[in-house]
């Protein structure tokens, strides 16, 4: 499990092929709607350590299209 209590929210985190997001606590579902609205599949993850939930992107949409989404969701 990769945590990471400093991540920013609602940037794009690489990690080997793996590609993270986190945002606030709570917020994780309710981002992982909006990005499927958009065709973007993920999976959401509570991390209790850093207060964050995690989504893991599990399509390969290029990160600068996943990016602009991210950066127009009502936060």
């Amino acid at each position: 499990m990769i945590i990471n209590p400093r991540a920013e929210e609602l940037r794009i985190y690489p990690i080997g092929w793996h590609r993270f997001v986190y945002v606030p606590s709570g917020r994780g579902e309710e981002l992982r709607v909006h990005l499927a609205s958009h065709g973007i599949r993920a999976q959401v993850q509570t991390i209790r350590e850093s207060g964050q939930d995690r989504l893991e992107l599990l399509d390969e949409t290029d990160t600068e299209t996943v990016q602009a989404i991210l950066d127009h969701w009502e936060r």
